[in-house]
């Protein structure tokens, strides 16, 4: 060891120091200040980055839970829309059927005032039929004793007398 130490010279030394010092110096002005900054920046710009990030994250996150609001009153409302069309249409088809059972009713108090419309006649008709049938006897049991009048009043009463007993 004492041979390596003979073999340095002093002032190559001194001059090793003083070119690493400068080339330290001259380095840490050149490098160190850009790269420095460079750093900071580049911390700046993902800190910035992360903050904008989150920011995001919270809006994306409000308009998802805006939006499944939505959705839930959009729901509410299309559900509500349903039963109020399904009332409707019970109320509907309780006026329809409403409405068939007063026609049917009224179709058959009308049947039922024709059928005894009808009825009156025939039985008019049948009263007649009757009383000439009757006079038609009595003429041929009388034979000449009745004339066309007494006929006619003959008739008349007899019909008065068969609509009584109806």
């Amino acid at each position: 060891m004492e041979n390596f130490l003979a073999m340095i010279d002093l002032q190559t030394l001194i001059f090793a120091i003083i070119n690493f010092v400068v080339l330290f110096a001259i380095l840490y002005k050149a490098l160190y200040g850009p790269l420095t900054k460079a750093m900071d920046s580049r911390r700046e710009s993902i800190r910035e980055s992360l903050a904008a990030a989150d920011v995001a994250k919270k809006q994306a996150d409000e308009t998802k839970l805006a939006l499944q609001q939505e959705m839930a009153a959009v729901r509410a409302q299309a559900e509500q829309t349903i039963a109020e069309a399904q009332k409707n249409a019970e109320t509907v088809k309780a006026d329809i059927v409403e409405q068939a059972k007063e026609e049917a009713r009224k179709i058959t108090e009308k049947a039922m005032a024709e059928i005894e419309r009808e009825k009156a006649e025939a039985i008019i008709e049948l009263k007649k039929e009757v009383a000439e049938l009757a006079v038609m006897a009595a003429a041929k049991v009388l034979e000449g004793e009745i004339n066309p009048q007494t006929q006619k009043r003959l008739m008349d009463k007899y019909i008065q007398e068969v609509g009584h007993i109806q």
